[in-house]
């Protein structure tokens, strides 16, 4: 799979990420700007429609053991605490920073996160990911977000009759992408990536870096699309 991702000129925080030469996502990194999720999320609705059932694949990531990572964490890495949330709808991605590590200097202190509720909790919102119910525990643990309609991935291609013979059972995003999408969905993310980038925005404060801007943005979409795919099969 070729994906390249490019930074728009004009607006900070987004992106065009392109995926192989069918698909391009628009992504917009949100550093705990209620506002501004509000905003990206409303745009969303818009185009995807209110008072209809809206698929969200989800995945969460922590700096822990990138490079210029998450340095303040001295614990094991599965306990890391969650710093990005992934979510793609259709063509649309969006990044939401989850702490304020590096933005001291912005008041994000004591974030409620009250946008993301809301979303995560409406009942059309029915959220899709590879161990979704860990995640959904840790996400609810570690800020008070409910996902109230997860849907595990691996259960629904478990349930799919033309992947019977297939243990899907701990199969891993990519895994999962190159069985439900084909061969040329497979994906495997780098394990040396950095997290920030050396460059920073006008507020003076550090870009996460292109490639987890890309490899963040590849996910959340695999994970809507393997969804999308299998819930439809599901209705046949």
């Amino acid at each position: 799979m070729e994906i390249s991702v490019e930074m728009d000129k004009k607006i900070w925080h987004t992106y065009v990420v392109n995926i192989g030469e069918e698909f391009m996502i628009n992504t917009t990194w949100v550093v705990q700007d209620e506002e501004h999720l509000s905003f990206c999320i409303g745009e969303i609705r818009e185009i995807y429609g209110k008072k209809k059932n809206l698929l969200v694949g989800l995945c969460a990531d922590t700096g822990h053991g990138y490079g210029r990572g998450f340095c303040n964490y001295k614990g094991m890495a599965k306990d890391a605490p969650f710093q990005l949330l992934q979510l793609c709808v259709g063509s649309h991605c969006l990044l939401y920073n989850l702490d304020d590590v590096n933005y001291s200097r912005r008041s994000f202190t004591g974030t409620k996160h009250k946008v993301l509720k809301g979303f995560l909790y409406d009942k059309y919102t029915t959220v899709v990911g590879v161990g979704i119910k860990d995640v959904a525990q840790k996400l609810e643990r570690e800020t008070g977000v409910i996902i109230k309609n997860p849907v595990e991935l691996r259960k629904l291609a478990e349930a799919e009759k033309s992947l019977k013979g297939n243990d899907v059972r701990r199969s891993k995003l990519g895994d999962l992408a190159k069985l439900v999408l084909g061969e040329h969905m497979h994906f495997v993310k780098p394990k040396k990536t950095t997290w920030w980038s050396d460059k920073y925005d006008e507020y003076g404060d550090p870009l996460l870096s292109n490639d987890v801007i890309m490899y963040a943005t590849v996910e959340a979409f695999l994970a809507y699309e393997i969804g999308s795919k299998l819930l439809r099969c599901s209705y046949r």
